[in-house]
């Protein structure tokens, strides 16, 4: 039987791993970040010039769907500006204006490795009463839609597509390392970096993080049950119940997280029950609707609440009735929805992205990065 109910777990887990390629363009996950980085000897002497640079490169990767802040922290790929100054002349008019021609080379590449996956040369002029805002001048020009801007973006990111592809194996052996190290969520980061975009890659890396987490979670499990029994003390039994929400009966320590979760059940039912009597103490049939929705039918009061809640339709009047149906039927609804949402397997899906997340908050914040040449 448990092996039954392994198999149907696993099972569940992988469709709902693969339905993950289903979520819009606009989920972190699915997009590949390119982060903005321009040498530091571009523009160093026209520094308001180097700043409205950088801008521009990162507008160009938002206009086109690559923006910084995806979810996974990756910080690997790049798009890097390069301008050579072509041409450099003062007018003599007064007041005296500085005339320039830049020519931008704008690149998407492999920022730790420095390799260039695209890129291409465009030139501008601009004239201010200074270099600085000739320079300024210049770079407003910068259209981020530009033909073969898109064309040196859409390049590059077939071609960072095309790296996860074809490192796919190597990525999941240096994670499946990782994890044999015990480097858990440092296993996970490495994982949840691979775009949604990469398809095959992505799915088999989802497959694995979800493993490497359960692995963590049951590596932790003794330590994640006395934090639960802790938040139980003080009452938290929703707070205990999410930390142990993510142990399956196939883990070792099932039969401990299994007492544990009987015990949430018998507070929450002491405390959703105490909360409705309390209300309706002061006729707040909207709240002791509410209290009560909160009793699922598996929990070891249900029968009792039951009861309650027709005592106190009984003693309502038309009006009154009218708001407890439509309240508590209301409330009844939403938490079966947040319960379906908590016991499925989605919710371990969920935990592996969020323990890499985690793990690349706490990375160092500056990258240096590599000149990237073609």
């Amino acid at each position: 039987m448990k092996k039954i109910l392994i198999v149907v777990f696993l099972l569940s887990l992988s469709l709902s791993i693969h339905s993950q390629n289903d979520l819009g363009k606009s989920d972190d996950e699915a997009r590949i970040v390119l982060n903005t980085f321009v040498p530091d000897d571009i523009l160093e002497n026209a520094p308001s010039a180097r700043k409205l640079f950088v801008t521009k490169l990162g507008q160009i990767a938002s206009r086109n769907g690559m923006g910084g802040g995806g979810a996974s922290g990756n910080n690997r790929f790049i798009i890097s500006g390069d301008i050579n100054i072509l041409t450099k002349d003062i007018t003599a008019t007064v007041p005296t204006k500085y005339l320039v021609t830049i020519e931008t080379t704008l690149a998407v590449g492999d920022g730790i490795d420095g390799k260039a996956f695209s890129s291409e040369f465009i030139e501008f002029k601009g004239i201010g009463i200074s270099e600085d805002k000739a320079f300024i001048s210049a770079i407003r020009k910068i259209n981020p839609r530009h033909k073969l801007i898109k064309q040196a973006i859409t390049e590059g990111k077939e071609k960072i597509i095309e790296y996860y592809n074809s490192r796919c194996d190597f990525i999941l052996k240096e994670a499946s390392a990782l994890a044999d190290s015990r480097k858990f969520d440092e296993a996970v980061f490495l994982l949840n970096q691979v775009p949604e975009v990469t398809k095959e890659c992505y799915d088999k890396s989802m497959d694995l993080a979800v493993e490497i987490t359960k692995r963590k979670f049951e590596f932790e499990c003794q330590s994640k049950i006395a934090e639960a029994k802790a938040l139980i003390a003080n009452g938290d039994f929703s707070g205990a119940s999410q930390i142990l929400n993510f142990f399956t009966q196939d883990m070792d320590c099932y039969s401990d997280v299994e007492a544990l979760l009987k015990e949430i059940n018998v507070g929450l039912c002491s405390k959703y029950l105490g909360e409705a009597r309390g209300h309706w103490a002061n006729r707040n049939s909207t709240s002791a609707a509410n209290a009560l929705a909160k009793i699922n039918a598996s929990s070891p009061c249900y029968q009792e609440s039951l009861q309650i809640a027709q005592e106190i339709s009984g003693l309502l009047d038309e009006r009154e009735q009218r708001d407890w149906d439509l309240n508590y039927e209301k409330y009844k609804d939403g938490q079966a929805i947040k319960n379906r949402k908590l016991d499925n397997a989605a919710a371990l899906i969920k935990a592996a992205r969020d323990v890499g997340v985690a793990y690349g908050k706490n990375q160092p914040k500056t990258v240096t990065y590599t000149r990237i040449i073609k």
